[in-house]
């Protein structure tokens, strides 16, 4: 099997894919196109080259963000203005490939493409929203930290370079 993570593209069967969250699901189906087309966000997809490389096993999506610097745990130093962050907007795996590991190698993906652009574009974390108290504790495994009162989570640049480059 030759797994490979790619840019999403028209090619890639996106009618196919469900993960049992219906708000991931539709996101990929109805709006991912359109947002990287306005140039809103950016999708990569996990596909297997070998057997129908147009089917979508997993993806996610990144946008750049502002945020207070307050939702960056023990960010300094303090910085009066928003702080650029990127957001995993949507990470999502197939339902028939769940439990392959391949959200861990698609999070870790993920990771790894923001520590490159913060060589070229400030970046101070990567955050995200987790849906569900499981998937709140699944991020925490992987080093994220969960803004008090929300399901936001936040993990410091400088923590991903240390693992990724």
């Amino acid at each position: 099997m030759s797994l490979k993570i790619e840019p999403l593209t028209r090619f890639h069967d996106r009618k196919r894919f469900t993960c049992s969250d219906d708000e991931v699901d539709l996101f990929l189906r109805e709006k991912v196109l359109r947002d990287q087309d306005l140039d809103l966000s950016r999708t990569s997809v996990l596909v297997n080259t070998d057997v129908e490389p147009a089917r979508i096993l997993g993806y996610y999506t990144l946008v750049i963000l502002q945020v207070p610097q307050d939702q960056i745990p023990d960010d300094r130093p303090k910085i009066k203005r928003g702080i650029p962050v990127v957001l995993l907007g949507q990470l999502g795996i197939d339902i028939e490939h769940q439990g392959k590991g391949y959200g861990d190698r698609m999070l870790a993906n993920a990771q790894n493409r923001i520590c490159q652009i913060s060589e070229v574009v400030g970046v101070r974390a990567m955050v995200l929203d987790a849906r569900t108290e499981r998937l709140v504790e699944w991020y925490a495994s992987y080093g994220f930290v969960r803004i008090p009162g929300s399901k936001r989570m936040v993990k410091p640049i400088e923590t991903m370079r240390s693992e990724f480059l």
